[in-house]
């Protein structure tokens, strides 16, 4: 790998774990003053967190392609900026409504039309913060599924496109196994990536290996591109363990400016509106104009490819072409038992080619769009339920968690810790995705896990037959299994997926976690509520129906 290669797929890296950084500590921020701002409600800031950005995910693949990665990034940023600005307007009501607390009148004639005042004051405020909130939705769910596809486009096609050109016939070890050009050692180490998307279901993707007579040519070309795996799955693992590390980040820039600065909601979202310009600013230096460089290079190596090809079908023209006839003929006039040719297998073998042929996602109707969305399920499902599971626990059960439970000042606390060791968890297995892969079945079976973890917190709450700050193991252990989900999810995407369609199906496969955190969301309104009843503590949004 050159210097330049080698520089170029150090700043794609560092521009992708930044903007995973920046795009989810505004979002984290919201959470971690959910107490602030909804204290009985804290699933309703959640909500308002989540809904907007859903509905940008399931509308994505509808204009995601007509809009180009630089657009979507300045959206974004204007979201991010207009979100800190709303939030800290709101907070000003509630930090002039704390700070009168202690002056409740000494007549009940003015106590009664300040109560009325400083209550409408109130909604005003909470509702400018709720709007806030959406707005950073809004932004979080954009610049997420957009820098997801754009990591996905670096990983299979621009850096490796980089790197087999710098190469050109060497192999490294930067690889999950040393590759052979036997037949053995591609088949062997290649065996990973065949999950539901495998060679067998996309035909297309078998023609390399395919024959067994292949020349050397083909053989050095499949070596190249089995070495360029892992840097397959650098950005996306980049930008994941940037969005794991913003919940570290976002807690503690809450936890810095409100307890040992002293500041209050306004003055820390408003500090965070620097957030949306250097978002942007690493965006355009990091990624925008090497994108456009790299895309560059491509096409003129693709048109070298396109020349040297014709050349090479010039020269070996009549061989080739008698030996594709030959090929067409065994296969358009297949034979049945009797040895007979049986010309009415042709239109099902035309329609099964038709059937698996890949198009682009510029050329797909809006019914084919979508059915290659669902058609994403072994990777929407397990993506889903880890995260319902997990933000029922995060919403609705931690906040009615504390030692003693009867206190507010309490419950705020664990809550403050258990969000916080469950971000750590997060970082660590979201920055795991180059160290190993796991196969489709574990990808199901850590949601499960996560189920198990969600029983559990329920009956501790209820029952306190666990109750201390050891709890926080295993808000870790939530974080962990979130975060591994997340990353190798999309890992497995972007490696099984036709190179056609990673970016669409990145983009897309983003909107399963919206739809979970977002089911959590309105099911923990109900879960909080029902632990408040059974705690015998007052104060919940809603009325619990058991």
């Amino acid at each position: 790998m050159t210097s330049t290669t080698h520089n170029d797929t150090k700043q794609a890296v560092q521009s992708f774990w930044l903007l995973g950084l920046l795009n989810n500590a505004p979002w984290v921020l919201m959470l971690a003053c959910a107490t602030n701002i909804s204290s009985g409600g804290v699933a309703l800031v959640f909500l308002a967190n989540q809904a907007p950005g859903l509905v940008t995910k399931l509308t994505a693949p509808c204009w995601f392609h007509k809009v180009s990665y630089r657009t979507r990034m300045k959206m974004a940023s204007l979201a991010m900026g207009v979100a800190c600005f709303l939030v800290g307007c709101g907070g000003l009501f509630n930090d002039e409504m704390s700070s009168t607390d202690g002056d409740n009148g000494e007549d009940n004639n003015d106590q009664s039309d300040d109560n009325n005042t400083t209550h409408a004051r109130e909604q005003l405020g909470l509702m400018l913060e709720l709007l806030g909130v959406s707005f950073t939705s809004f932004q979080c769910s954009l610049g997420e599924a957009s820098l997801l596809a754009l990591a996905g486009k670096f990983d299979s096609s621009l850096l490796p496109q980089l790197s087999s050109s710098s190469a050109s016939g060497s192999l490294s070890l930067d690889s999950y196994s040393a590759v052979d050009n036997d037949n053995s050692g591609r088949l062997e180490s290649h065996n990973y990536d065949e999950g539901l998307f495998s060679h067998e279901e996309y035909p297309e993707h078998n023609n390399a290996h395919a024959n067994d007579d292949d020349d050397d040519e083909q053989s050095t070309s499949e070596g190249i591109l089995m070495k360029s795996e892992k840097q397959q799955r650098k950005c996306i693992t980049a930008f994941s363990s940037g969005t794991g590390c913003a919940g570290i980040v976002g807690y503690a820039y809450k936890s810095l400016l409100a307890e040992l600065f002293g500041w209050g909601l306004s003055t820390i979202v408003w500090s965070a509106i620097l957030f949306a310009v250097a978002y942007y600013r690493i965006y355009c230096t990091g990624l925008y104009e090497m994108d456009i460089r790299l895309e560059e290079a491509q096409t003129r190596l693709d048109n070298e490819r396109c020349a040297s090809s014709a050349e090479a079908e010039e020269l070996n023209g009549t061989a080739v072409a008698a030996e594709q006839r030959s090929s067409l003929e065994m296969v358009t006039q297949p034979q049945d038992e009797e040895g007979n040719d049986s010309p009415t297998l042709l239109p099902q073998l035309s329609s099964e080619l038709t059937n698996t042929t890949t198009k682009s996602v510029h050329h797909m109707t809006a019914c084919e769009r979508f059915q290659t969305v669902l058609s994403l399920w072994p990777y929407t499902i397990p993506l889903f339920f880890v995260y319902m599971t997990e933000y029922m626990m995060q919403a609705g059960v931690w906040p009615a968690i504390g030692f003693p439970v009867t206190s507010a000042s309490a419950r705020g606390q664990f809550y403050h810790y258990a969000n916080w060791t469950y971000q750590v968890g997060v970082f660590v297995s979201r920055s795991s995705g180059n160290m190993f892969t796991v196969s489709l079945t574990m990808l199901w079976v850590m949601p499960m896990l996560q189920l198990v973890n969600l029983c559990l917190f329920w009956l501790i709450s209820v029952h306190h037959f666990w109750y201390d700050y050891s709890l926080l193991i295993m808000c870790f252990v939530v974080g962990l299994l979130g975060g591994g989900v997340y990353v190798q999810g999309y890992n497995r995407i972007n490696a099984d997926m036709p190179k056609e369609l990673r970016e669409f199906a990145l983009s897309s496969a983003s909107v399963a976690d919206s739809v979970g955190i977002l089911v959590a969301d309105i099911s923990s309104l109900f879960i909080q509520s029902c632990i408040y009843q059974r705690n015998g503590i007052d104060g919940a949004v809603v009325n619990c129906p058991l």
